[in-house]
């Protein structure tokens, strides 16, 4: 990957999920390219929104009480053409719903992400996205994982176990 790829699509992504977090819907489409009648944005919590009808009606939701943390890392870009970029990087997410009773707390997760930029006479535009999230049995694992009193690795390493 060239060093302008990577610094420019750090620039696209850092002023993306700026966009997100602020939940500025103005910013983030200013960031696609219209011109891409079959865009198509993924989350992982729906079914893909095709088009920009979809895209809009999704990210038309009020989403004014609720507080976001969107965050990005390890960006991985390929040139696929001369106008083309595909990146993919890790995200996590967090988010508070205030009056939820389900979540009553914030809650989040990590996600990989997979999206189709183009070349635009602006820069980068986003035309395609997709959200990957782990596996349920991986995250649990994880959680589990996590919740490991650091004294046991402290104990375990003291006898010469690494994992």
């Amino acid at each position: 990957m060239s060093t302008d790829l990577h610094e420019e699509l750090t620039d696209y992504l850092d002023a993306y999920f700026a966009a997100w977090n602020r939940y500025d819907v103005a910013a983030m489409r200013a960031l696609w390219d219209e011109s891409e009648e079959k865009a198509l944005y993924l989350a992982e919590e729906c079914e893909p929104h095709i088009g920009w009808e979809a895209i809009l009606g999704y990210w038309g939701v009020d989403r004014s009480k609720a507080e976001r943390l969107l965050t990005w890392r390890d960006l991985h870009a390929v040139q696929a053409g001369a106008d083309v970029a595909i990146a993919f990087f890790h995200a996590n997410w967090s988010t508070y719903l205030p009056g939820n009773r389900l979540y009553p707390k914030p809650f989040g997760g990590p996600v990989r992400i997979s999206m189709t930029l183009r070349r635009t006479a602006e820069g980068w535009r986003a035309i395609h996205y997709v959200e990957c999230p782990l596996a349920s049995l991986i995250q649990l694992r994880k959680a589990h994982e996590d919740a490991v009193d650091p004294a046991l690795h402290a104990r375990l390493a003291a006898k010469g176990i690494s994992y």
